[in-house]
């Protein structure tokens, strides 16, 4: 499912290692830094809404907890802005130039 959201987005926030990444198959994997995220999402508009998903709740230094909270996200141009479930923003990722670091949590 190509969409406007695919691909990876990172955040902009120094130390921080947060991540979301939509793939075509409608999978979307990411970390806000301490613990990983695994579900898929499905498009709506310029966007796309995520599934509910389980996670831990690992506190780590330069972390970014809102991440973990994504409910739908809307893509406009290199920034993908996130929204928790009713509607409130949360912050914005940037789209990745091609970094080589692993899509992991720490």
């Amino acid at each position: 499912m190509s969409n406007s959201v695919n691909g990876k987005w990172v955040s902009s926030k120094d130390g921080s290692s947060a991540f979301l990444k939509f793939d075509e198959d409608g999978t979307l994997t990411g970390s806000d830094g301490g613990n990983r995220i695994s579900t898929t999402w499905g498009p709506e508009g310029s966007g796309a809404v995520i599934k509910p998903f389980a996670t831990t709740q690992r506190a780590v230094m330069g972390m970014e907890p809102w991440v973990g909270r994504v409910h739908r996200v809307e893509a406009d141009g290199d920034v993908l802005t996130v929204f928790d479930h009713g509607g409130n923003h949360l912050g914005e990722l940037a789209k990745d130039t091609g970094s080589n670091e692993p899509d992991e949590g720490r």
